[in-house]
């Protein structure tokens, strides 16, 4: 974090910033990144190599951005002067996947933080005046960039978003301020160059205010109460207590390659019947370097026999070639894999079932289900932290639209992510919910026994008539 920021919001009166939990967050990105300092290594002669990896950190995040969002949920609001608004508002910012990358990078550096801004508008008399090529961007940055200012029951109400940016060929660092007065949010646009000292852009408002206490920010966190100390109100990378078990499907897996790369079978000349040769190599002082390499029996035709011995020496009792063929571990280095993916798995809110590559074994819906409610709990509170996320985002675009582009909208409304496939819904109220449909004759008891028990349709038809036909009607014998 920059020594002249921190200054710059000291003199602000914000002198609560802790620069070194920014340290933590840098160690996280080296994980996504794939990049740490034990995934190089030397060896006895000084050479440096480089373990085979899986790089589950990303794939972590990767995936959990899969699971709690889908490109066929709905962005819906409630107040139908919104609604065409919305559906243009969704495509222009891309917010769908948008929603899917702020996951992700909330996922490795605990925060993500959104910034609506506006390109090609005009700076008329210190006001900000739309034209036609007005348009809103959305801004994705990371915890790197977010220094949070206020927090209010957890959630960050005044923040500085940080970042690099180019005045006169030069190198500044900007900030982009959001502060809470008692006439709402008021944005303040600052760059500051290497001396720590204020210079101004052209065409850049220095602050405008929006009157109105709805931040043009939103903020997106892991559900993880973050325990590491002075962390500024940050959240906590989804995988920051598990990087001992990254760690180890790293070199379970190096370990997996390596039986293979070094099993490759070896053979052993005695050293009669290895012939030689010089090699002369120009070196960069254009003198030559002459040194003798060995030249193995079947390296040439001509050399198919070969003359050893100077006696009667019993080649059988002596042999003069050995193979050795390795034996490889498959089976116990992929259990191993497999083992510490199951715990990295576990660590990382998936539960223990979530990276399987046991082709041998069928899991049926019902175990599935079972095994994944680990994975349904915690997706549950990560969704409602990205639907929060989402409506903070629409309403200050709702904001925006009104204040500076003419739209007839309002941002005083509720606006929701509609999960459409399902997917989060757990096993009893999935369960509770087939009854109600059997119930109400919309949908048929088979595709219960189907859906919970793993039965195709002709076996769940057969027992559901079967037990029809046991029923005891109640009906006189004639």
């Amino acid at each position: 974090m920059n020594n002249n920021v921190l200054k710059y919001l000291k003199e602000k009166g914000y002198s609560n910033v802790s620069k070194d939990y920014y340290s933590f967050v840098e160690l996280w990105e080296s994980y996504w990144k794939n990049d740490v300092d034990y995934m190089t290594y030397k060896d006895e002669y000084n050479c440096s190599h480089r373990l085979y990896t899986l790089g589950m950190a990303k794939r972590v995040c990767e995936d959990w951005a899969s699971v709690i969002s889908s490109e066929q949920d709905e962005i819906i609001t409630d107040k139908d002067q919104n609604k065409k608004y919305v559906e243009k508002i969704v495509k222009e910012l891309k917010l769908k996947q948008a929603l899917k990358e702020s996951t992700e990078i909330a996922s490795w550096s605990g925060t993500c933080g959104a910034i609506i801004r506006l390109f090609n508008i005009k700076v008329v008399n210190g006001k900000l005046e739309k034209t036609d090529k007005t348009r809103q961007e959305l801004i994705k940055v990371n915890a790197k960039n977010i220094i949070p200012l206020t927090i209010e029951n957890g959630d960050i109400k005044e923040v500085a978003f940080v970042s690099s940016s180019v005045i006169d060929n030069k190198k500044v660092s900007y900030i982009e301020l959001h502060q809470l007065t008692d006439e709402g949010y008021k944005i303040s646009n600052i760059y500051l160059d290497e001396d720590g000292k204020e210079v101004f852009k052209e065409g850049v408002l220095t602050e405008y205010e929006t009157k109105s206490n709805i931040p043009l920010f939103s903020i997106l966190e892991p559900p993880k109460v973050n325990s590491i100390e002075n962390n500024n109100g940050l959240g906590m990378s989804v995988y920051a207590d598990a990087l001992p078990q990254i760690e180890a499907t790293d070199i379970t897996y190096n370990n997996f390659v390596m039986d293979f790369y070094l099993g490759g079978k070896k053979v052993f000349y005695n050293k009669k019947i290895v012939g030689t040769k010089q090699v002369k190599t120009k070196k960069e002082d254009g003198t030559y370097d002459v040194r003798e390499v060995p030249v193995y029996p079947d390296d040439v035709t001509k050399q198919q026999w070969k003359v050893v011995g100077d006696g009667m020496e019993n080649i059988n009792d002596n042999p003069l070639i050995h193979e050795y063929n390795p034996e490889l571990r498959v089976s116990e280095d992929k259990d191993g894999i497999q083992f510490a993916l199951d715990i990295l798995s576990f660590k990382t809110g998936f539960g223990t079932k979530y990276y399987q590559f046991n082709g041998s074994t069928v899991v049926t819906a019902t175990q599935y289900m079972g095994d994944r409610q680990d994975l349904v709990q915690n997706a549950k509170k990560y969704r409602d932290n990205l639907n929060e996320f989402s409506k903070n985002i629409v309403r200050a675009s709702l904001l925006i639209g009104r204040m500076l582009l003419g739209e007839k909208v309002t941002e005083d409304c509720n606006v929701k992510i509609a999960n459409v496939d399902g997917f989060l819904t757990d096993t009893e109220s999935l369960k509770e919910q087939y009854r109600q449909e059997i119930a109400m004759g919309i949908r048929q008891r088979w595709e219960y026994r189907m859906k919970f028990f793993g039965e195709d349709e002709k076996t769940a038809k057969e027992i559901i008539n079967d037990d029809l036909d046991n029923v005891d009607l109640g009906g006189e014998e004639e």
